[in-house]
């Protein structure tokens, strides 16, 4: 209809007299059709490539598992179009919606950190066995594509074995463990670039924010690394032992929970993120929140801040004032296992093979998914696509609140 309605006015402009004015009209119309037509094709495809939401208040069902005997530090890493699981000394890659194989990479020896995919490489450090009283720790970055080995660095080091982590930021590779140690490496051929060490152990799990690494420790302290100028140019001191850190990028305030049960917000002054000795802290800028037990993890959602602690509670409290939203008890002690995405909030604690499903909203239980019989999950849960894969003592499940693409094995 709106082609034929130009056609007809182009046939009443070309009788017009005016012939030059209104086809300058006719111009300025046929443009602004061609803009509507235009924009309702752009918010069409927009439309299109908008995936729904998944719903996890239906009732799920297991779309597929894997099995395997060897369940010692499994851990699980994704993004948008990759999954990979470690088990013992391999890293497979595995198709979400069958739970099949698509390639699998022996290293030759225990893996010590989750695999950091960045583009498409996949960074994993693993160790050999000891040679000579020396720690050999092996870098690898493999294909994300077919796991085919692209470099690997072979480091002589006192890094501690039992856990290892990994942050991609620009072209380096920084390589943390948990006595504080620190390696930096390059990411494109695993040159080393430096090393140091904080000589005191971690108290939490570093975090990583934009160009910042900080690392709390048992001295309390926050400890900072700029990234940019791999330098550590600030220490931050605390009254209280960290166990779980989070930043906030609103105000560049620090949320610390300590081992009893304390949660605070701390911020310091810009001048506090220059290069320099001094050690200007504001005062009475931040705020205090206690919960009845050590802190276990602190993660954002869009509600506010999620907070669980060892003595069976999660919490939801606001980021700016600390003031209490909700909080619900869990029949047991709740892991760090979680996942948090949309309005939800998966937990799982150590003594239920159950997986609850919170609505962050009110802290409401919604749902629950329920896995076998003395079936624990021992890594974080991640959603993939539109499932939800666990890792458990058994073997790993991938669930669904829709239909299945295929039942695996």
């Amino acid at each position: 209809m709106i082609i034929l309605s130009f056609m007809f006015n182009l046939q009443k402009f070309i009788r017009s007299k005016h012939l030059s004015i209104n086809i300058l009209v006719f111009i300025t119309l046929f443009s602004q059709c061609s803009q509507f037509i235009l924009s309702q094709g752009i918010n069409q495809i927009q439309a299109d490539n908008v995936l729904p939401k998944l719903d996890l208040s239906y009732p799920f069902k297991i779309c597929w598992k894997l099995k395997y005997e060897e369940s010692l530090n499994n851990t699980i890493a994704s993004d948008n179009n990759n999954y990979l699981l470690t088990i013992g000394g391999t890293v497979k890659s595995l198709h979400s919606e069958s739970g099949e194989k698509r390639w699998e990479t022996d290293l030759g020896g225990e893996i010590l950190s989750t695999p950091y995919i960045d583009g498409e490489n996949v960074y994993v450090a693993s160790k050999v066995k000891e040679n000579n009283n020396e720690k050999n720790i092996i870098i690898r970055s493999l294909s994300i594509s077919s796991g085919v080995t692209i470099w690997q660095t072979n480091l002589k080091t006192n890094l501690n074995p039992e856990r290892i982590f990994l942050h991609v930021y620009k072209s380096i590779l920084l390589i943390v463990d948990k006595n504080g140690n620190l390696i930096s490496i390059c990411k494109n051929d695993g040159i080393f670039k430096w090393q140091e060490s904080l000589n005191v152990k971690l108290s939490a799990p570093p975090y990583f924010f934009a160009s910042k690494a900080i690392l709390g420790t048992f001295e309390k302290q926050l400890v900072i690394l700029n990234l940019n100028e791999e330098k550590i140019y600030k220490k931050v001191e605390l009254d209280v032992i960290p166990t779980a850190i989070y930043m906030n990028n609103n105000d560049g305030s620090f949320i610390i929970g300590d081992q009893k049960g304390i949660v605070l917000s701390t911020k310091t002054k810009k001048t506090d993120y220059e290069i320099s000795k001094k050690e200007i802290k504001e005062k009475n800028n931040g705020w205090k929140f206690r919960l009845g037990a050590a802190v276990s993890n602190i993660s954002y959602t869009p509600k506010g801040l999620l907070i669980t602690s060892l003595d069976n509670f999660a919490y939801l409290i606001s980021s700016k004032e600390g003031n209490l939203i909700w909080k619900r008890r869990l029949p047991g002690r709740i892991s760090d296992k979680l996942l948090v995405f949309d309005n939800y909030a998966l937990m799982t604690t150590f003594a239920n093979p159950i997986i609850f499903v919170l609505e962050l909203s009110a802290g409401k239980l919604i749902n629950e998914i329920v896995l076998e019989d003395e079936d624990l999950p021992i890594a974080n849960p991640i959603k993939f696509l539109k499932k939800i894969i666990v890792p458990t003592s058994k073997g790993l499940y991938a669930f669904s609140s829709k239909e299945c693409d295929k039942i695996g094995y």
